[in-house]
Formats: structure tokens, sequence, C-alpha cells
């Protein structure tokens, strides 16, 4: 009887370890037609139309593996300067996810992470979770070292399995180029 009981409970065992989830969140959803981060990457047209310039190398791109453990697919970044504003630079960040879950918590960290409310500037106006703001003092960090008259703008979109993350480091004039570069790269979405 105990060698039944103890089969028992090691087949318990076994069994028990060896179930394997196969419910994945590598599934793609998406209502785009858009297979890439490098199509929303600004063109020639969109330069000229947005009165900006490529600031060094052309942008960058990486694809990624994914797994449920990584849900990250491609990630662009582009560094653009604005023509008609001396020393202002404004950062386009790209990501496209395998899943909604995975967005929404890159977005919700990034965009609030380290944030002040007193900053904020607009929620929604680009879509659904989408945050506009301005740099603060009350931010995290935000009391040291503020250069006088620089502005610091992000823009943070989800739109389908992509994140937009525009920032900008210059005068206040630089809020209406971010602001015109996520309408942009929106536009992209058909």
């Amino acid at each position: 009887m105990k060698r039944i009981i103890l089969l028992g409970i090691f087949l318990i065992f076994v069994t028990g370890c060896s179930i394997v989830n196969n419910s994945s969140n590598s599934t793609i959803i998406t209502n785009s037609t858009l297979s890439g981060t490098q199509e929303l990457v600004f063109n020639e047209q969109d330069l000229q139309q947005l009165g900006i310039t490529i600031n060094g190398t052309e942008c960058q791109t990486e694809e990624y593996e994914t797994s449920e453990y990584s849900p990250l697919m491609q990630y662009s970044v582009c560094n653009y300067n604005i023509n008609n504003l001396n020393d202002s630079q404004v950062i386009v960040e790209l990501k496209k996810f395998t899943n909604f879950e995975s967005l929404n918590g890159t977005y919700q960290y990034d965009s609030l992470h380290l944030y002040s409310v007193e900053g904020l500037i607009s929620e929604n106006d680009y879509g659904d979770q989408s945050r506009f703001r301005v740099n603060n003092v009350n931010d995290y960090g935000g009391n040291i070292n503020n250069e006088p008259n620089v502005y610091y703008y992000h823009l943070w979109i989800c739109k389908d399995t992509y994140l937009i993350h525009i920032t900008s480091k210059g005068s206040k004039e630089t809020k209406e180029y971010v602001a015109k570069m996520g309408r942009q790269i929106l536009s992209k979405f058909g």
C-alpha cells in the first residue's frame, strides 16, 4: 500500500511538472495594414511638409525575436532637427508589440514614470491612450540642472500595436512641431 501511495504522489508530481502552458501572448493583433515601424518613418515629402531634417544618420530599426516574455517586435529611432528653430531637436521612437497588454504596460510605464501631473498638456487628443506633456520642476529630478528657456516636450501615442514616442528639446515653439509630427505619423495608418 505504501508503494502505491508513493507511486501516486510521484505520478502527480511528474504530471504536474510536465504541464506546458501553450497560451502565448505573441499573437499579433492589429487592425492596421502597416507591416512595421519603417512605414511610420518620415519620408522626404513628410520632412519638407513638417519643416524638419534628419540629424545625422538615417533612422535605425531593429527587429527582435518575440515570445511570451519578449513582446517587442520592432524598434525604430530617428533624430531630427527643426529647420526654423536653432538648437531644437526631436527624437521619434517607434515600437511595435505583439499584443495590446504589453503595449499598454509599456505605455503606462513610459508616459507616467517619473513625471508629475503639472506638466500634462493633454490626454487622448491623439486617440485613446495619448499623452502630451512638457517638463516640469515637479518631475523626478526636475529641479536639477534645468536649463533656462529649454523645454522638453513628450508625446506618447498608442495605435493598434504601436507605441509612438516623440520627444523634443528646444524652445517653447517646438510644441507645435511635436504635435504636427504626431498627426503626420497617425495619418500613415490610413
